[in-house]
Order: C-alpha cells, then sequence, then structure tokens
C-alpha cells in the first residue's frame, strides 16, 4: 500500500538535502548559536520545496490523517532546522487550511512545540500554525491555547504568549493578557522575552489600544522587573517605518532577518499566496497587550 505521508516526507527531505549551502549553515549555525543541524536552505527556498512537492496528486495528502502524519513525520524524522520549518510550511498550506484549523490540530501543534524545542521552532509553530485553530474553532481553542499559559513547560508558555503576533486585527485582547498576566514575574528569558514582542505587535495592529495598553503597564510596574518595563515601553514606542512600512533598524536600513529575508507577510499575517513564512525569532524587547 502507497504510504502517502512517508512520499511527501522523502520528497520534501530530499530536495532539502539537494538546496543545502554548507557555507550559510555555517554562518546561520556561528551567528545564531543554533541547536538544531541547519542545511542552510533560505526559507523562501523551503516553502517552495513544500509547495511543489504537494501539487503532486501523488504526493498529496488527501485527508487529515495523512496531513498530520506527514507534518509529524517532517518534524520528527529529520533533525535539521529547514525540515522543522517545511513542516510548519505544510501545515500551513492554503489546501489544508481545514486540516489545520480544527481542535485535532491543536493537539499536533502541541507535541510538535514540546518536541524537543528551540525558540526557532517553538515560534514558527506559534506564530505560523497556531493562529489557525483559534480563527477557525475560537470557542472551543482559545480556552486550549490559554491554558498552556499556566503549564510547567515553559515553551507552550511562550507559545500562548506569541501566538496571535500575526493575527493582527484578529487578535484576541483577553487571550493575551491572559498569557502575559500569568507570565509576568516568570525571569526565564525565553517567558520574559516573548512579552514585550506580544505586546508590540498588538499595538502596532490596534493603535487605539496603545493608552490602554500603558495605563496596564503603569499598574504593572511595580511587580515586574525593571529590564521587562523597559522593553515593554520600547513596545509602546516603535520604531519609524520607511515608506514601504517596514520597520527601519538600528543604522538607518530596513530590518530583515539575520539571514536577510525580508517578511513578506500580508495584513493577515501570510505570506505571499497564503503561505507562512517562517518567523525569525527577533532580538527581545519588541512586542505588547490591552
Amino acid at each position: 500500500m502507497f504510504d502517502v505521508a512517508h512520499a511527501v516526507e522523502q520528497a520534501i527531505r530530499s530536495d532539502l538535502d539537494e538546496h543545502r549551502d554548507p557555507v550559510r549553515a555555517r554562518r546561520i549555525s556561528r551567528e545564531r548559536g543554533r541547536d538544531l543541524p541547519v542545511l542552510g536552505v533560505p526559507d523562501p527556498d523551503v516553502i517552495r520545496i513544500v509547495a511543489r512537492v504537494t501539487r503532486d496528486p501523488a504526493r498529496r495528502p488527501h485527508d487529515e490523517a495523512t496531513w498530520a502524519e506527514a507534518v509529524h513525520r517532517l518534524w520528527t524524522n529529520d533533525p535539521t532546522l529547514e525540515s522543522r520549518y517545511a513542516a510548519v510550511a505544510l501545515a500551513c498550506r492554503p489546501r489544508y487550511r481545514t486540516y489545520a484549523g480544527t481542535p485535532r490540530s491543536t493537539e499536533l501543534y502541541r507535541r510538535l512545540i514540546e518536541d524537543h524545542p528551540s525558540v526557532a521552532t517553538v515560534d514558527a509553530v506559534a506564530t505560523c500554525c497556531l493562529p489557525l485553530p483559534l480563527d477557525a474553532r475560537p470557542t472551543t481553542e482559545t480556552p486550549v491555547v490559554r491554558s498552556w499559559a499556566v503549564v510547567g513547560s515553559p515553551w507552550l508558555r511562550r507559545a500562548s504568549i506569541i501566538c496571535q503576533v500575526r493575527r493582527r486585527r484578529r487578535t484576541d485582547p483577553d487571550l493575551l493578557r491572559a498569557a502575559v498576566v500569568a507570565n509576568l514575574l516568570d525571569r526565564r528569558a525565553m517567558i520574559r522575552d516573548s512579552i514585550p514582542r506580544a505586546v508590540r505587535a498588538y499595538v502596532e495592529a490596534v493603535p487605539h489600544a496603545a493608552p490602554r495598553v500603558r495605563a496596564t503597564l503603569e499598574e504593572w510596574r511595580p511587580l515586574v522587573s525593571r529590564h521587562l518595563v523597559t522593553a515593554l515601553e520600547a513596545a509602546l514606542h516603535p520604531a519609524p517605518r520607511t515608506d514601504t512600512g517596514r520597520h527601519v533598524g538600528a543604522r538607518g536600513t530596513e530590518s530583515d532577518d539575520r539571514d536577510g529575508h525580508r517578511s513578506t507577510d500580508d495584513a493577515d499575517g501570510h505570506g505571499q499566496h497564503g503561505e507562512a513564512v517562517m518567523p525569525t525569532p527577533r532580538a527581545s524587547g519588541r512586542n505588547a497587550p490591552s
């Protein structure tokens, strides 16, 4: 019997291996200190490889179980960062939105987050995948993600905080506030650094919420560390933008990720053609709640 999930996994991994760039991989590992092996394949190429493979009817998941199995295999069977990014890209393909927004998908994303987590991979799942069930099934899935804010795993806590950074005006302020408040006193960097990022994304998407956020920050000021207060204040005063709408970096250039890839997110937080662009973990201290 032909195993479609296996065929998808093998085809994508083979293409990724063909596009490997050892020089670039060494540079990324040196600059970012990756916990996972890196092939050096740029994120846009990862997305194109996934799209190309799944255009073939013989290697296209035709049901939710096959889709979930292919995503899971890409994530677990290959230790490279790019294979995990490919799993996220497959999960977020427009063709599979029906599958990607179910309660079963939320549980799949939880398993991915907890499987040998790193900032890069957790953020990819949290910001690209989790918005899909939150949008499709808010009544059932919002309480699930809110519950992650108080579990023992710091990675699930981080995911609950940053999962809405691409939802823009669809952001649920109650979920954001619950996730942030539950973790305000946590001094671990992976938690502390995610809060300003989430706040900044919300204020940028919903500018009229900024006064409420500032008032809330004043309430929090006596409770939280000076580092977090400073980062939140910076989040409430985002950097000026160029005419193209991109942030201006410290040196006056358009801020790209550290591999030179500019964000191609549209207003819904997805890339061109509706495909999720892999997030690059930013330096902490940028985003905030309502």
